[in-house]
């Protein structure tokens, strides 16, 4: 049955949330690898998500929750 559950509400299930071109929300994940101002490297658990664009600034930072705002082009997932 565990299968029938949406993975967002499965625990520890790490969340991206891409609002526009302008925010990013990551839910869960495992912490920040590298962070510059063009492109940050997030720790996914079993992925790293490479978000590059320009301006990029963490605005929110909690023990499972980081917003990130600046011009979001690309998400990738490595």
């Amino acid at each position: 049955r565990l299968l029938d559950l949406p993975a967002d509400g499965v625990a520890g299930v790490p969340k991206v949330e891409l609002l526009g071109d302008r925010e990013l929300y990551l839910e869960n994940y495992k912490g920040i690898l590298s962070y510059g101002k063009e492109e940050l490297h997030v720790d996914g658990g079993a992925w790293v998500l490479r978000i590059s664009g320009r301006d990029l600034e963490i605005k929110a930072m909690r023990e499972r929750e980081l917003r990130i705002f600046g011009w979001v082009s690309k998400l990738e997932i490595l």
